[in-house]
Parts: structure tokens; C-alpha cells; sequence
């Protein structure tokens, strides 16, 4: 999956039990050493009453990566071998990595850079799924204005917007309105 999926203690458990996942989460942290501070397991891990970083694009896009990278590695452990791998977004550097495109290190490295770079865009934007298709979508950006703007088609009910956060939640606002699921 792409950004967005996260939440602090994801795969706290398989961490915790599973030895191959917690090996490839380990090794994705040390890997990120130096370039991500402080590292991925603190941001998915905090100590009790810490607060995360996970939210953080620039440490987002690394530990959501390890984290699908862990859990492909687990599933083929335990005989799981995928005759096709795909990903969305974030969950392409996956893929590739699970094909064999990519070196680990080098797709951690591209999505720390990634990362790093998202988190350098002002904040005085945003963006969100609405789960209504693009025609709909388009009608509703149209009668406010065209301050948002379509950024991406994910599915034919699955639209991405972005724009100012003012417009952005009115846009927004109209939808839950509608009855429309939108997540930020």
C-alpha cells in the first residue's frame, strides 16, 4: 500500500514473535543508520507515553517500506512464492524489491529520499481519497471554486485530491455531507 496505511505499532506482534520479520526490520533500521534519525523502529515502536514520528512523511515512506518488505519476506518463509508482485505508490519500491528490480539498499535509499523530499512540500496543503469516482468528484471541485484539484485516479471509486487546506475542507466537508467516506 501506499502512505497512508500506517499507524504507530504496526506488526508490533510479529515483530515480537515472528524471528524473519523481525530480522528484515532490523535490518532495514540498521541500513537506515545515519540517514534516518531517529530510526524507523522508534517511529513504529515508541517506548510507553513517547509520541511517534510515524506520521512524519520522512519517516513514513521508510517504515511503511520495511514494514510490506518484512511481511513479503515472512509470507515466502513460510513458502508464500508470488507469481507476480504490484504495489501503489510506496508499495511499488516494494514490489520491485520483492522482484528483484531493486537491491534493499538501494530501495531504501529511494525512499528515504523520497521521503525526505515529501516532507520538504509546504504545509499549506493537503490531500485526500475520496471514495466517489472522478466524474462526481469534478462537480463537486467545480462548485467551490477549483481550488482542489484531482491528483490521482486510484480506482474508479477511489479519487485523490489536493489542494489549500481551507478549500480542502470544504471539498471535504461537501462529501461527509453527501455521506461520502473521505480519508485524509
Amino acid at each position: 500500500s501506499g502512505q497512508g496505511s500506517q499507524y504507530v505499532d504496526m506488526g508490533r506482534s510479529l515483530y515480537e514473535t515472528q524471528p524473519t520479520f523481525r530480522r528484515v526490520i532490523d535490518e532495514c533500521d540498521a541500513l537506515l543508520r545515519g540517514e534516518v534519525q531517529p530510526g524507523i523502529l522508534e517511529a513504529l515502536y515508541p517506548a510507553a507515553g513517547a509520541s511517534s514520528l510515524l506520521d512524519q512523511t520522512m519517516y513514513t515512506q521508510p517504515a511503511l517500506f520495511a514494514i510490506e518488505y518484512a511481511l513479503a519476506t515472512l509470507w515466502q518463509s513460510w513458502g508464500v512464492k508470488p507469481a507476480a508482485v504490484m504495489g501503489h505508490s510506496l508499495g511499488e519500491f516494494v514490489a520491485a524489491t520483492v522482484s528483484g528490480v531493486l537491491r534493499l539498499e538501494d530501495a531504501l535509499r529511494l525512499v528515504t529520499i523520497r521521503g525526505r523530499l515529501g516532507q520538504r512540500l509546504p504545509p499549506t496543503g493537503a490531500m485526500a481519497a475520496v471514495l466517489a469516482d472522478a466524474d462526481r468528484v469534478r462537480a463537486v471541485i467545480a462548485s467551490l471554486g477549483n481550488a482542489v484539484t484531482i491528483a490521482a485516479l486510484n480506482s474508479p471509486e477511489n479519487t485523490v485530491i489536493s489542494g489549500p487546506h481551507e478549500a480542502m475542507a470544504a471539498v471535504i466537508a461537501v462529501f461527509r455531507g453527501q455521506g461520502v467516506e473521505v480519508k485524509p
